[in-house]
């Protein structure tokens, strides 16, 4: 097992190196051109007009975060646009209608028809074409606050041409963006595959749930971040998409470690997994019911998954690890989930920090979650890997069983307990068959007079050219001492003749070779048609007794 943690911990590495060198080196080739327009605003808000304004410092210069009813008018002055083919502007709206004038002119709106209307505006990367001029313009927008605490922040909006600013959205957010696209395309291969092989199986059941979890995670990470619009047309929906997505964490997670530990059948666990799963289908509800928007009580849901991460340190950390409950491919699951609690915890705090205006999200922040979800990947991956180990080695050693259960010692083909088997499976079908009765000749005498390992010689022997002869047509078995029995099926029946002869032509090559023992065979069939109405023991002793007559004619002897 050390050496699979090992070889996909370099795995893992390897990824985050690969990510590391796309952020690095994956630029657009005219990434340089883009113009940020961070400094040189001018600000209108609360009948106050701030100049020369950096917009990474206007949450410090207006002293808290904007409320509902607010409008917040920016002018930047002296914009050049005539150097870009396709002049756009990209900004972020949090939470407002907005207005884009272009040198006092409007030239696009957005969401204006949802704030009349008092319906939910989320957040969003807009996109917007300026018109060409040679001469510079004054640039203004004017944001329409419809929820309190929308602006704890200001993203500067970026000037460029249409594609580029796309690439570069991307590129500013590469590490979550491949860790996104990796998570939902890696829970989407994993979900088909448990799928695939859906079981009363803890160990397959814990790795579905996971993968919804990479897909939910993977989701809200686009979302949050502005990028899955960029490639799903959302309609406007992007924000609620973040919320649903991350709001199903918990309920998934609570499945994962039920799973996991196969708590789902204890009332106490029961207890928890409901609660947690409609305290985030009612926020979901009362958002689409026009209740509650659904940001309003994110607070509540960070409440309920910081009782998932102490019922989970509890309950497995605490009460099942102290028992030695908890095996170790669960200890290597438990640390993937460990990771993902703890970078939850993490960007939690640096959330409320930036709430509270003491400081912007820290890049750090923003990458622990990816970080914790990618390393739950891995430990799933190892958990997975040795689980397919184990069920390989579980099911050679249950075959190994099966094979001793059912081969005869000596020879190595099937013994009598699995000729009855066999033959009760086919009693059970109305097909014709054909029982073969063989007996050797002369084991007694070899045995008595070469000794028991001469006459195990015998066998063996015997039993290799049956299996050569009859081993591709039919089923063979040893049922006694010197008894074995062929049963042909289908077009196998016909070729009983030919088949004796190959065998009797076996031994007597065997023969010529070792002339030490003299192999022969008395032998006898019979065919069910044969015995109609009577079972297949009756089809036995029918061959059997044409056996004891070609014995009697072999040795000239009566029976």
């Amino acid at each position: 097992m050390g050496k699979k943690i090992l070889c996909l911990s370099i795995a893992m590495a390897t990824f985050l190196m690969l990510m590391m060198v796309g952020h690095f080196f994956l630029k657009p080739h005219n990434y340089d051109t883009v113009v940020v327009l961070d400094e040189g605003w001018r600000v209108y808000y609360n009948d106050t007009i701030y100049e020369n304004v950096a917009l990474s410092d206007l949450r410090k210069i207006i002293g808290d975060g904007a409320h509902i009813g607010d409008v917040i008018h920016m002018v930047h002055p002296g914009v050049e646009v005539n150097k870009f083919v396709t002049p756009t502007i990209m900004f972020e709206s949090r939470f407002s209608a907005w207005i884009l004038y272009c040198s006092t002119k409007e030239v696009q709106s957005g969401f204006l028809d949802s704030y009349k209307a008092g319906k939910f505006i989320g957040c969003e990367n807009n996109f917007v074409n300026l018109p060409k001029t040679d001469r510079p313009v004054d640039i203004s927008i004017s944001l329409i606050v419809t929820e309190d605490g929308a602006y704890n922040y200001f993203e500067a909006p970026a000037l460029a041409g249409y594609y580029t600013l796309l690439l570069y959205s991307i590129h500013n957010n590469m590490f979550i963006f491949m860790s996104a696209a990796f998570l939902v395309i890696f829970g989407l291969m994993f979900f088909a595959i448990g799928l695939g092989f859906r079981s009363d199986m803890p160990e397959i059941n814990m790795q579905m749930y996971s993968s919804l979890v990479f897909i939910a995670l993977g989701i809200w990470l686009l979302a949050q971040f502005r990028l899955l619009d960029l490639f799903v047309e959302t309609n406007g929906h992007q924000t609620e998409i973040e919320y649903i997505a991350l709001y199903m964490v918990v309920p998934l997670m609570y499945l994962v470690m039920g799973s996991m530990r196969n708590y789902l059948h204890k009332t106490l666990f029961q207890f928890f997994l409901t609660i947690g799963a409609i305290i985030p289908l009612i926020l979901i509800g009362l958002h689409f019911a026009g209740i509650a928007h659904i940001n309003h009580y994110l607070f509540i849901y960070q409440i309920d998954a910081m009782v998932l991460i102490v019922f989970m340190f509890v309950m497995i950390l605490v009460k099942d690890a102290s028992s030695n409950l908890i095996t170790q491919t669960q200890y290597i699951q438990i640390m993937g989930q460990a990771m993902l609690a703890i970078s939850f915890i993490f960007n939690i705090f640096f959330y409320y920090m930036e709430v509270l205006g003491y400081s912007k999200q820290i890049m750090l922040s923003k990458k622990a979650v990816p970080l914790g979800a990618i390393s739950m990947v891995f430990a799933t991956l190892v958990n997975y890997n040795i689980f397919i180990s184990e069920s390989i080695a579980r099911k050679k050693e249950y075959e190994s069983l099966a094979h001793l259960a059912y081969a005869d010692e000596l020879t190595g083909i099937a013994n009598r307990s699995k000729y009855e088997k066999y033959i009760k499976s086919l009693s059970e079908k109305e097909d014709d068959y054909c029982i073969v009765s063989i007996d050797l000749n002369g084991l007694k005498e070899v045995n008595d007079n070469q000794g028991h390992l001469m006459g195990d010689k015998y066998l063996f022997e015997f039993g290799g050219e049956l299996e050569k002869c009859f081993g591709n047509e039919g089923f063979i078995a040893r049922i006694g001492g010197d008894e074995f029995v062929v049963i042909l099926t289908g077009e196998s029946m016909s070729q009983v003749d030919y088949l004796i002869d190959e065998m009797k032509h076996a031994l007597a090559t065997l023969n010529e070779k070792d002339p030490i023992i003299n192999r022969s065979a008395a032998i006898g069939y019979a065919y069910r048609h044969e015995c109609e109405g009577k079972d297949a023991n009756a089809v036995y002793l029918l061959a059997d007794e044409r056996m004891y007559k070609n014995k009697q004619l072999m040795h000239g002897t009566r029976r």
